[in-house]
């Protein structure tokens, strides 16, 4: 059913809205599908503690609890975690929503890093009426049966189970950044990254700064620590707010602007975007490809597969720069994070960059998330 379209399952939906409005207990406990994720709300109420009006609840079936049989052996601080990152603060209808245009949302979870409203969810829909729900490291899952109302919200029934972001370390990993969390740990900035509220990181990959070699790892980390910054912005902004010249601050202080193109690439200064909306525990993360350079701001060229260097000496190597600065273990979490303990979970996911880029459902890949610091398998 994962690539079936659920608008001929909104018949029902329709009708049912026509009628007295239920419960949340009735709709979930009247879904034959439901019914592991409803004894889940039932043995632990504070899964849905705080639930507002006007709110989504993405519901996981009974077939992705199948496919992670561990989960419920979980400890209940770890399963209520999880499932409030599948409660929305607000009223998203399938229905309603835009091919191609992601619909980012604050969950019940509040972060463990530091994002004002909470953890945040993308939904999109894609082609076929398929609808898309982005959680952290990628892990993925698909609408199959949409807007079922209830007294104060509606519920989306969705085939596994999201995963909450985690931290910039982890993130790196997962999606293979070596350079990029290297270069990090070099410029001394990555507790800064890490912890600082509210942040957009653009992350170069790692052919970027291959393409630099000795023009980047010959830097001292002052140096690189401003490069780094010029990767950075005060503000969580997702690629829906990337217009033709749109300007942004760095933190460094220089200015980054939007460019789009004839076929719609984005591009960040020189760099064109790869990859974007990958959130993190404390904002989100856009790939590109290219690093920025704060005294070269280069022109982009449309017709390059990959933008040219911006640094004058940039002279490339075969090795990955930086990667000998990573940390063995990179899994410690920010101060007052909690810490539950898990066992594995399994989510439709990717941690390649080229099913990032297509933004598909139905991959499957083990990552290693971050849970407050403590991992999770998926």
């Amino acid at each position: 059913m994962r690539n079936s379209s659920w608008r001929s399952l909104l018949a029902t939906s329709f009708f049912a809205a026509g009628l007295q409005a239920q419960t949340l207990d009735s709709v979930l406990s009247g879904e034959k599908t439901l019914s592991t994720f409803y004894s889940l709300v039932q043995k632990y109420p504070d899964i849905i503690k705080g639930l507002p009006s006007g709110a989504t609840v993405l519901a996981p079936n009974n077939a992705a609890f199948v496919r992670n049989d561990q989960f419920v052996k979980n400890s209940p601080d770890f399963i209520t975690s999880v499932l409030q990152y599948h409660m929305l603060k607000t009223k998203v209808l399938a229905g309603n929503l835009v091919a191609g245009t992601p619909v980012f949302t604050d969950t019940l979870l509040p972060s463990w890093t530091n994002i004002t409203g909470g953890l945040r969810v993308e939904i999109l829909k894609q082609g076929g009426n398929v609808v898309a729900l982005v959680g952290g490291q990628g892990s993925r899952s698909t609408l199959v049966q949409g807007d079922l109302p209830f007294t104060g919200g509606v519920v989306q029934i969705i085939d596994s189970l999201l995963v909450p972001p985690g931290n910039i370390t982890i993130t790196c990993q997962e999606y293979n950044f070596t350079s990029f969390e290297g270069a990090l740990y070099a410029s001394d900035v990555l507790v800064k990254d890490s912890t600082t509220a509210n942040l957009t990181i653009f992350a170069p990959q790692n052919a970027a700064f291959q393409a630099l070699g000795s023009a980047i790892t010959s830097m001292s980390s002052t140096d690189l620590a401003k490069i780094m910054d010029f990767h950075t912005l005060n503000e969580v902004i997702y690629s829906t707010s990337f217009k033709n010249n749109t300007e942004f601050t760095t933190v460094e202080g220089g200015k980054l602007t939007v460019s789009r193109t004839g076929n719609n690439a984005i591009f960040i200064n020189s760099a064109q975007l790869l990859a974007p909306d990958i959130m993190i525990g404390n904002g989100v993360l856009h790939v590109i490809d290219n690093v920025l350079n704060p005294s070269s701001s280069g022109t982009p060229v449309e017709s390059l597969a990959t933008q040219m260097p911006v640094f004058a000496s940039a002279s490339s190597v075969t090795n990955l720069p930086f990667t000998s600065n990573i940390l063995v273990s990179t899994t410690s979490a920010p101060a007052g994070s909690a810490l539950p303990t898990a066992t594995s979970v399994k989510s439709s996911s990717s941690k390649a960059l080229a099913a990032a880029i297509a933004r598909e459902t139905g991959f499957a890949a083990g990552l290693m998330v971050a849970i407050g610091g403590a991992a999770m398998l998926i």
